[in-house]
């Protein structure tokens, strides 16, 4: 009898030790760089803060790098200063270290973690390339989450891999130099690509295992990503705007989306895949219909 009460004792104290652990609180670090982190799960998501604090909220969720984005904080302040006038920006970035077997869903879903954390409700989502896609999947995973959609040079699918697979060849033969050509020369218009190319090839030195490893992952999440025939049931707000010289995803996936989304589109003509870069007026769109949805 003693040993059966000891056995159920214990019993009892594994299932409360396991209860506790099951309803911990995700742990949110504000740190002095203004580089914040939200941790749970064994995972570390960086994010940071910039705007008018209690204007509308605005979470940005940037594209595929090779590199974090954390480290280019203060050109996006001010890349953004414009819309941070009367919104309050967010920006996320994947979690530190991405399991081999993590795609688009885990990302959205990781990332709707990190935005409950922070204590953020009723989100407007501007998605950048394989941002969009996380976009679109926390839309339809999360709609009372998520208020809006902003979708830039975005897809529903991968229609043509060329530019993806090339990136992952490069990557995996750490060839440094030819992956950050290549991205640039598919990313950005001959023009911009000339003028800055120094800076774009520069941008991926001293990457790590770390950041290989990220990258090669999230580009066969990307590859795999397909939300086409999901696309109506997303009912919030949306805006997409592509480029008519896209040449990673094409100007017929920004179509595609808002046909689906019967939604607002606009497209740039004579821009690439990185028109968010190069575009002057990119912001008045986005902050045009962020004021019409406000």
């Amino acid at each position: 009898m003693k040993i059966r009460k000891w056995l159920l004792a214990a019993v009892l104290v594994i299932a409360t030790a396991a209860g506790c652990a099951a309803v911990q609180k995700d742990t949110v670090i504000i740190n002095e760089n203004g580089v914040n982190t939200v941790q749970f799960d064994g995972k570390e998501m960086d994010w940071f803060r910039f705007g008018k604090e209690d204007g509308p909220k605005v979470v940005i969720l940037p594209g595929i790098s090779l590199k974090s984005v954390m480290g280019s904080k203060d050109a996006v302040i001010g890349a953004y200063a414009y819309l941070a006038e009367d919104y309050d920006v967010y920006l996320f970035d994947r979690i530190r270290v991405l399991p081999e077997q993590y795609d688009v869903h885990n990302m959205a879903e990781d990332t709707l973690r990190a935005i409950r954390a922070v204590g953020l409700e009723d989100v407007n989502v501007m998605g950048v390339s394989m941002g969009g896609m996380m976009a679109l999947d926390m839309a339809l995973r999360e709609p009372e989450t998520v208020h809006s959609v902003m979708l830039c040079s975005t897809a529903s699918r991968i229609d043509d891999p060329t530019a993806l697979e090339t990136w992952k060849e490069l990557a995996e033969k750490r060839d440094i130099s030819a992956l950050m050509e290549s991205f640039g020369e598919y990313v950005y218009t001959p023009s911009f690509y000339e003028q800055y190319k120094d800076l774009i090839v520069a941008s991926g030195e001293g990457a790590s295992e770390q950041d290989y490893a990220n990258f090669l992952i999230s580009v066969d999440g990307t590859l795999k990503f397909d939300c086409y025939e999901q696309l109506k049931n997303i009912h919030c707000p949306a805006l997409v705007i592509g480029a008519s010289e896209d040449r990673i995803l094409g100007v017929q996936a920004s179509h595609d989306l808002a046909d689906q989304l019967q939604c607002e589109i606009f497209i740039y003509e004579g821009y690439g895949h990185g028109v968010y870069d190069e575009a002057p007026d990119y912001l008045t769109h986005i902050k045009a219909f962020l004021d019409e949805v406000h």
